[in-house]
């Protein structure tokens, strides 16, 4: 008698847990934002409705995971999307050839925060959801005792100068639609963990064009930290629900490559969003890491 209790009081135990992991899959599921939410002032109309959901990363206190932005403030919404390099399969629709590799190479996606190993080929694509404006993007390395190296204007360009107006639908490859980051940690005393990158959007330039050269160039710490301070915001990170593997699409590396050539609703949208709640006439700054693996 008491083993059949007992056997009574297992299957109801998991019944029970049966049913609150489908009511949590449901409360997650309503709560999940569309794509179409994020995507909604690139060009064209929409001609079915997109599959892909977006989750907060992490729960978040900041308002910028609110409904509403406070009194005072708008959202603005920045995608970011890192490819990372791997050979070509047989199936795959997009292909790269890289300097001193051999065969081909797809890029795929991955989340922010996975970590890469030495030797790995990475890029950046950029996308201002929300605002039209000027794009620029810094690179700091980032050590292990929380410390970070000398900033470096890494986009614009002298040769890219003309091209860091963005807006809704037109993607930004870093370093470019043909380059790649390789990670290699620096050999220096600090123990090199990660990079640090910080985008800004801002409706006004903040560099003058004739301070660009052919290659990256140093910025003044200070002007960073004041720029952080003054514009920065907590931003609520929003990853794409069954995005990361999914290979680079014939528009995106087109969209990329040709500057004319715009994504529209239909196409594929960003695989992290960035949400912050700040002023309407405040420039949009995220900094976003790079980590390396251990």
């Amino acid at each position: 008698m008491l083993t059949k209790r007992l056997l009574l009081l297992l299957v109801l135990f998991v019944c029970l847990a049966g049913a609150l992991e489908v009511a949590a899959q449901d409360e997650d599921s309503s709560k999940a934002i569309k794509a179409e939410e994020f995507i909604k002032d690139r060009p064209g109309t929409t001609k079915k409705s997109s599959a892909a959901r977006y989750k907060p990363a992490a729960k978040s206190p900041t308002t910028a995971a609110a409904d509403t932005p406070p009194p005072g403030t708008t959202f603005a919404q920045l995608g970011v999307t890192f490819w990372r390099f791997r050979r070509s399969l047989v199936g795959d629709r997009t292909k790269e050839l890289v300097e001193e590799e051999e065969g081909d190479w797809t890029l795929e996606r991955i989340e922010e925060g996975t970590p890469l190993a030495t030797g790995q080929m990475v890029r950046l694509s950029i996308e201002s959801l929300s605002r039209a404006g000027y794009l620029y993007v810094i690179d700091r390395e980032q050590y292990a005792d929380g410390t970070t190296g000398d900033p470096i204007l890494i986009f614009p360009k002298q040769k890219t100068r003309d091209a860091n107006f963005v807006k809704a639908g037109r993607l930004i490859y870093i370093p470019s639609t043909s380059g790649k980051f390789r990670i290699k940690p620096s050999e220096s005393s600090k123990v090199h963990v990660g990079e640090i990158v910080t985008i800004l959007v801002s409706p006004e330039p903040l560099i003058d064009p004739a301070q660009l050269g052919p290659k990256s160039i140093k910025l003044a710490r200070q002007q960073v930290e004041t720029w952080e301070k003054r514009w920065g915001a907590s931003a609520t990170r929003f990853e794409m629900q069954g995005g990361a593997g999914q290979t680079m699409t014939e528009k995106e590396q087109a969209a990329g490559t040709d500057g004319s050539s715009e994504l529209t609703k239909d196409d594929p949208a960003p695989q992290t969003v960035y949400r912050v709640a700040i002023k309407p006439a405040n420039p949009i700054v995220v900094s976003v890491p790079l980590k390396f693996r251990k």
